[in-house]
């Protein structure tokens, strides 16, 4: 049984990469007010805190997240404003780790349903267990997915997969995932985090003012025609050429050189510790 007083979402620091946990596992990660909450702090602290540079997010026990806490949803489902102010928190809660400016990978075991299948949907990376399941079962039980999924999931993998996903209720295995594009590596479950790990590694060793960047223009452009688009990317592409790290990227490469924007795996000593107290909000 978990510990009463222990925190519902952990964050904690490897090096460089952010780790933030969702810790109910006796409630298999269900997501509850207090864990929006929660999540809007890390990830804010996170994005604030320039020694991070790339984030984790994996859940505890033996799931990722089976979605919203189903006693909080059934008390307020009949009431109209209720259920809107939840929703519109939910929204604005994943609307933060989205435009959080660090990449972050969702390292998912078990399963990721229903909320939790549109949490990995706001992560810009899927690390995903070999074992794993992921999908929306609002459908299964006559529900309406509100957390993201009827928007975002067409956004990600083709109209009619969505449909599909989305109307029939039905989970995918990890093969499927990664065959239409969902998720980027599919690891053996044991190492499903140190994979996610590496994978972060990679991207701390890029300009957090590129990533930063491109991340904004990929959201940004999302949303609107191609022409408007394109007009998006140019102006993000003109202010960041005008910054320190792409003055260094591009003397490093007419010199043949590897550009060091703040960290390299290999001036790091071998014997860092596994876990370090996050720097945010110090």
């Amino acid at each position: 049984m978990q510990n009463p007083d222990a925190e519902k979402i952990t964050l904690t620091r490897r090096g460089p990469v952010a780790h933030v946990v969702l810790n109910r596992p006796g409630k298999l990660n269900a997501l509850d007010e207090e864990c929006l909450d929660l999540l809007a702090q890390r990830f804010t602290e996170i994005d604030r805190d320039d020694d991070v540079r790339a984030v984790v997010l994996s859940g505890a026990g033996r799931c990722f997240c089976a979605g919203a806490d189903l006693g909080l949803v059934s008390g307020i489902a009949g009431e109209p404003t209720a259920f809107d102010g939840f929703l519109r928190r939910w929204h604005e809660v994943f609307g933060v780790i989205e435009a959080c400016g660090k990449p972050t990978i969702a390292a998912v075991h078990g399963f990721a349903l229903a909320g939790g299948f549109e949490l990995v949907q706001v992560c810009d990376l899927l690390v995903l267990a070999e074992s794993a399941t992921i999908g929306d079962q609002h459908a299964n039980f006559g529900l309406f997915p509100g957390g993201g999924s009827t928007q975002r999931l067409p956004r990600m993998v083709p109209r009619r997969i969505a449909n599909w996903l989305l109307l029939s209720g039905e989970g995918i295995d990890s093969a499927t995932a990664l065959d239409i594009g969902l998720a980027n590596r599919v690891v053996p479950d044991d190492e499903v985090v140190g994979a996610a790990q590496e994978v972060a590694l990679v991207l701390a060793e890029r300009s957090l003012l590129a990533s930063r960047a491109i991340k904004t223009s990929i959201r940004t452009g999302a949303e609107l025609p191609l022409a408007e688009a394109l007009d998006v990317e140019r102006a993000i592409a003109v202010e960041h050429m005008a910054s320190a790290d792409a003055r260094h990227g591009l003397a490093s490469f007419q010199s043949r050189g590897t550009p060091n924007f703040g960290f390299r795996r290999d001036e790091q000593p071998l014997d860092e510790p596994a876990h370090a107290e996050t720097g945010a909000g110090r």
